[in-house]
């Protein structure tokens, strides 16, 4: 039974080290996405075209709220990011009732300046009336890192969406 202990001991001790190892020598690109939505009275807001730092939250303090803020690490070219902020309710009857946000977003990183393109449904009854919403990304530049880039809006829901890049530790491939 001690030898067994040991075993799991060093087995622990072991594969702490090698997931500290691999943390720490990897390194790659992070995105992060973030939805907002305007705020009561903030129609007249016009969403910037960048936020320089990080510090997205507290740049739209009083104007917006977050729907949906998301990190991905480790990113390649080609990749399809899938974000998704949804609520499946009982609706009417036997029906169900869906609302949030749900995008798709293509990275294009194979040169300097990455192109983000894809596409976001909305469907957030009390800002549209109960119409879903269908927004296409075109492709858009991303230069800068720790910049968030406004990659697309939507005027009839109030609804903005920001992407950002930065180098950090990944977890793996």
């Amino acid at each position: 039974m001690k030898k067994l202990g040991w075993v799991c001991a060093l087995m622990m001790s072991w594969s702490g080290l090698s997931a500290t190892l691999a943390m720490a020598s990897e390194r790659g690109t992070h995105v992060h996405v973030a939805a907002f939505f305007k705020l009561p009275g903030q129609d007249a807001f016009q969403w910037p075209d960048e936020i320089k730092g990080e510090n997205i939250i507290g740049a739209l303090d009083g104007k917006a709220d977050f729907l949906v803020l998301t990190q991905t690490v480790g990113i390649h070219n080609g990749d399809v990011l899938n974000i998704q902020n949804d609520v499946l309710r009982e609706g009417s009857g036997s029906d169900f009732a869906d609302l949030g946000i749900d995008c798709q977003l293509s990275v294009n990183s194979s040169n300097p300046v990455w192109k983000v393109g894809g596409k976001c449904e909305i469907f957030l009854p009390h800002l549209n009336a109960g119409e879903k919403v269908l927004g296409i990304i075109k492709p858009h530049e991303i230069e800068s890192e720790k910049v968030w880039h406004h990659v697309w809006d939507d005027p009839k829901t109030g609804v903005g969406v920001y992407f950002f890049k930065e180098t950090g530790a990944v977890l793996g491939d």
